[in-house]
């Protein structure tokens, strides 16, 4: 029982975060995916240096606590 709980939990973060992908990337900011990509190819000063200031909050205080949120509501009802 309680590896369907963590299942669902799962389910629940990868839902969240596809809509928040889907959202970013509609509205033209950086996702994590692009991040990481472009890390790989041109390092991580380059590309952290090209992202705009509110992409870099995006990044790594709300998008974070987006899913800190998600998985709180999730956990806080059971």
């Amino acid at each position: 029982m309680i590896f369907l709980k963590y299942l669902l939990y799962g389910w629940i973060i990868l839902i969240a975060a596809v809509v928040v992908n889907l959202i970013t990337e509609s509205l033209g900011g950086a996702t994590w995916y692009e991040y990481l990509s472009e890390v790989s190819r041109v390092g991580l000063r380059t590309a952290t240096m090209v992202l705009h200031p509110l992409e870099l909050l995006f990044l790594f205080i709300l998008y974070p606590g987006v899913f800190g949120l998600v998985v709180y509501v999730a956990v806080s009802r059971n």
